[in-house]
């Protein structure tokens, strides 16, 4: 049997002490599946059998290696196996050995050969042991066949652990992982926008692609395991620029199991769930009111399941039941007291079936209800909630999710193995509220004193009422053969998901009232008289629209030597979006190599050295279709008014002030003005090398350099102006450009291709990018380093220490734009928009965190009580100054606080300073019950920011409110520089009840 994977080198003295690493650390993958494998080299002669069984499952299978003594063995389900080697018909041995989801575990070799060579045949190894003596600890090993790096982590230590649950907390557990707290709440992994990452489940990718941003979720209660890779993934995987983070659900097995959680919140107090610190403006206003918000004690989630065999040693269960009871809670905004209530639910059946010892086939459904209802009162003093009285209103959301997913594994023969997937889900929701259909107005008033804006009109709703639907399916299948010293993979991918988001503007219009006496308004007219005027918005968008993202996939790990292992990928990747009508809009094409090389330096997986390099591409979420594609129709228009309506405020007796501004005109764009006619897609180049160390029987480090740089992106520009100036110089000189917001690759020459010539004929022409604005740039470099502690009977503690040396820099954060803290639709942010904003915007990007200190551990009583913490630690973000762009005439200006100027001096990127020092602890307290050999009970009380500490993690960036006065001195905005606060101490209470 030949094996790629097995070293032909012999394992030495420490083979039995190999890369030990917890479920929460470092470990390696190859391709992406829900199932793992263990690969090993029994160097006694062809007269040695492998076999390989589960009393979980009753899985057996027996293994003959090749002649080399190497042997390999994939597609096993999650859970502990036993290896028994024979020799001669003669049991030399056992380990035990844990399968991890995409992971293959090496095992130590037991045949006389390798017990002459120095390894004994009975010795502790935690995880892989031979005796009954050792501690059950779930550990991934080093494997040295494959240079992929990934952070493993087993639920079940992670729950043990005061962070959440969510794919989120679980990847920042490691200091190379930055939250975004500041604009989308998300990770940044590897210094790209948290709009980069992919996220799957059981293989299927369920990044929410409407937007990019996070994952259709499934309950985190049925996860067994979570990846987390960093950068630098195989070409099984999903193109991405950002990071990978990777779910398993739980499968059941022979031994039947149920149980209850409860995850309960205590109601707002001082000491468990403090409020939130206000925040206030440089004139004492309130920036952020947030200390009169509170909520009752809340069941959070509670879940009901159950595993087990339907027929033994074939077809396994788990089911799980989620409810949450009507959570409450109240926030209270300048004019309006709000009393929230919240429910979900929802049934999870995962049923997977050995069909054989060569075959299995898995299948996970999913359906959830999210409702929240909140009901409003108008406030008849500001920020005081004990005026609460006149009843407003009522608005509620209504969101089902739904899941499907399929995997099909079959190990043909000893050198071939097919995998197949297939997923499907959809999310779809409605927001009514008491005005819906009621053709009300919408009317704010912005206080010309803080430039804060207040409802005060009947409704809160700006727009009609439109459900939301979307869907994701994709399918995806890989084969794989083992040649001599090859094994060759290659595969197909095909996802297709579909957006309706319909957007318009409430029949009674959207009005918002201003007192600015000389202001210079974005149409160029001056505001006459005491400067009070109204602006009417109008906006009409949306509609429904297709995404296609296909791929073809080939790599190969070749064992070129004793210790070294080569692998060698490329991918091709299509991505297409469509218009309102169906239409490409593009297709863009483009291959994506990988190299990659493993050598482990000992021969025994006691040491290991990395290396990767590798170009990764991204596809574009379908709110670019939305924005982009649809019939778009947007307007301003501004007016003087005599009175107000005294039941809806609406404005009355107006007269218009100068002409209407229209943004876009309500035409359904054509595919050569939605994109440029060589419009390609964005990709960014990596690189990584590590190495992985053992020391002594229960510590690993790792030490992890890497550097990324982004080479190209896609945005759109409203830069008309500059495609009619170099029109008109390039033989076309009675053209003007009226194509609205284009999409294009900033900084490269784009073929814009229109009519010219006004004859009906469209022609192309070349302009160079810099017409635009510069070129992007992104480049994230770092150094990590970690140790990780294994508990183990002599030592009963986890300990987990890593440290992160970063730096961010460019003048883009990548598809989405963190730095002026706006968020948007990614892939259409304001930079490109008009050259005059990207002017001074080189410097350290919003990411940049130069160091980073994360330490995670729990130790274990023998009395049952475990303590556990997580400490993160890291140095300040940059902040930058962000003001109106200086000249009335340039269009940037129009933008308002948003070019790097500052007082109308120049104000780099990066340049006003950083955030403070930013540290949180969290603590949590558990005792585990063994009520007898068949019941189980655990209490935790988990507290985050055990210490209370409410530091600042954001300061308000725009320097002015947008306008001018006369003397051309920009008004200034009194919120620049107002605090954002940390998170105060949140306390969570968790009952865990098992029966087996």
């Amino acid at each position: 049997m030949n094996n790629v994977r097995g070293r032909r080198g012999c394992c030495s003295k420490t083979v039995l002490a190999m890369g030990l690493l917890m479920a929460l650390g470092a470990g390696v993958t190859q391709a992406q599946s829900i199932t793992g494998g263990l690969y090993g080299k029994e160097p006694g002669g062809a007269d040695v059998t492998v076999a390989v069984d589960s009393t979980a499952t009753g899985y057996h299978k027996e293994l003959h290696p090749d002649a080399d003594g190497r042997y390999t063995l994939a597609g096993l389900n999650p859970g502990r196996y036993t290896v028994t080697i024979s020799q001669g018909g003669q049991e030399v041995g056992k380990r035990d050995v844990v399968v991890t989801p995409n992971v293959q575990t090496p095992v130590a070799a037991l045949s006389t050969a390798a017990v002459t060579a120095g390894s004994p045949k009975a010795s502790t190894l935690s995880g892989i042991n031979v005796n009954a003596n050792t501690i059950n600890s779930d550990i991934v090993p080093i494997d040295v066949s494959t240079p992929q790096l990934a952070s493993n982590y087993n639920m079940a230590l992670v729950n043990q652990l005061p962070t959440g649950r969510s794919f989120e907390s679980i990847a920042l557990l490691k200091s190379n992982v930055r939250y975004d707290n500041q604009t989308t709440q998300l990770v940044q992994i590897g210094g790209a926008s948290p709009a980069e990452n992919r996220y799957y489940y059981n293989e299927f990718d369920t990044t929410y692609d409407y937007n990019g941003l996070g994952t259709t979720k499934l309950p985190d209660e049925a996860v067994s395991s979570v990846q987390v890779i960093s950068s630098n993934g195989t070409t099984t995987w999903t193109s991405s620029t950002g990071g990978i983070l990777a779910g398993t659900v739980r499968q059941g097995t022979n031994h039947f199991q149920a149980g209850y959680s409860l995850y309960f919140t205590p109601p707002t107090s001082r000491l468990l769930n403090p409020r939130q610190r206000d925040s206030f403006d440089s004139q004492g206003n309130y920036y952020n009111y947030d200390s009169a918000n509170t909520h009752a004690a809340n069941v959070a989630s509670q879940y009901l399941w159950a595993s087990g065999a339907l027929i033994k040693d074939r077809l396994f269960f788990f089911a799980l039941l989620g409810n949450s009871p009507n959570n409450q809670s109240t926030t209270n905004s300048q004019t309006f007291h709000t009393n929230a209530t919240s429910r979900n639910k929802n049934g999870l059946l995962n049923l997977t079936w050995n069909i054989n010892n060569d075959q299995s086939l898995n299948i996970v459904g999913n359906r959830s209800w999210k409702d929240t209802f909140n009901n409003q009162y108008s406030l008849s003093r500001d920020y005081d909630p004990s005026s609460a009285g006149k009843y407003f209103g009522w608005n509620a959301t209504h969101v089902k999710d739904q899941f499907l997913i399929g995997n099909y594994n079959w190990q043909i023969n000893d050198t071939m193995s097919l995998r197949l997937m297939g997923g499907y889900l959809s999310e779809s929701s409605l927001s009514p509220t008491s005005t819906s259909g009621s053709g009300l107005p919408y009317v704010t008033e912005v206080d010309p004193v803080t430039q804060k804006s207040r409802n005060i009109g009947l409704t809160t709703e700006a727009n009609q009422l439109f459900p939301f639907e979307y869907w994701r399916r994709g399918f995806k299948g890989d084969f794989t053969w083992n040649l001599g010293d090859h094994k060759v993979t290659i595969g197909a991918e095909h996802y297709k998901h579909y957006i309706n988001n319909t957007i318009a503007t409430s029949q009674g219009g959207d009005w918002t009232y201003h007192t600015q006496p000389g202001a210079v308004l974005p149409n160029g007219s001056v505001v006459p008289g005491d400067g009070r005027y109204v602006d009417q918005f109008f906006e009409s968008t949306g509609g429904a629209f297709y995404t296609v993202n296909k791929a073809f996939y080939a790599d190969d790990y070749w064992q070129v030597a004793d210790r070294w292992v080569i692998y060698g990928g490329m991918r091709f990747d299509t991505f297409i979006n469509k218009n309102v009508n169906g239409q490409n809009i593009w297709h863009m094409p483009i291959t994506s190599p990988r190299l990659g090389v493993s050598w482990d330096v000992h021969g025994d997986s006691s040491m290991k050295l990395g290396a990767n390099l590798g170009k990764y591409a991204l596809s574009i979420p379908s709110s670019v279709n939305n924005g982009a594609a649809g019939a778009v129709y947007e307007w301003h228009r501004y007016f003087t008014y005599t009175g107000r309506d005294p039941s809806t405020q609406a404005p009355t007796g107006l007269t218009q002030i100068g002409p209407q501004s229209t943004l876009i005109d309500g035409l359904a764009p054509s595919a050569n003005n939605v994109a440029t006619s060589n419009i390609k897609a964005p990709y960014q180049y990596e690189f990584q090398v590590y190495m992985q160390n053992t020391i002594g029987t229960s510590w690993t480090t790792l030490t992890e350099l890497g550097f990324s740089s982004l080479k190209r992106i896609i945005d759109d520009t409203c830069y008309n102006q500059g495609i009619t100036d170099y029109a008109r110089a390039h033989g076309y000189p009675d053209y003007t450009d009226a194509s609205g917001c284009p999409m294009f690759n900033p900084g490269i020459a784009q073929v814009f291709t229109r009519d010219y010539r006004g004859d009906g004929k469209l022609e192309s022409l070349t302009i160079p990018g810099n017409v635009f604005g510069p070129a992007p740039a992104r480049k994230y470099a770092h150094v990590t380093l970690e140790a990780t502690h294994v508990r183990n009977s002599e030592e009963p503690w986890f300990l987990d220490v890593s440290y992160t040396w970063a730096h961010l820099y460019g003048n883009d954060d990548g598809l989405l734009n963190l730095g002026t803290r706006t968020g948007g639709g990614p892939g259409e942010q304001i930079y490109w928009d008009f050259p005059g904003l990207m002017e001074h915007d080189n410097g350290p990007l919003a990411g940049d965190i130069r160091h980073a200190l994360n330490i995670n551990g729990v130790y274990y009583f023998n009395t049952g009580l475990r303590i556990g913490s997580t400490l993160t630690m890291h140095t300040g973000t940059p902040l930058s100054c962000l003001g109106t762009y200086p000249d009335v005439n340039n269009p940037a200006s129009l933008y308002g606080a948003a070019s790097h100027y500052c007082n109308n001096v120049p104000s780099p990127l990066g340049s006003a300073g950083r955030l403070p020092f930013f540290w949180q602890w969290n603590l949590g307290v558990g005792y585990d019950w063994a009520i007898d050999s068949d019941n189980h009970l655990s209490l935790d009380v988990q507290i985050q920011n055990v210490t209370n500490r409410q530091g600042r993690i954001d300061s308000n960036q725009l320097y002015d409110t947008g306008s001018f006065q006369d003397n051309g001195a920009p008004i200034l905005n009194p919120s620049y520089g107002a605090a954002t606060w940390q998170v105060p101490r949140t306390t969570q209470l968790v009952l865990r009840y098992t029966f087996q």
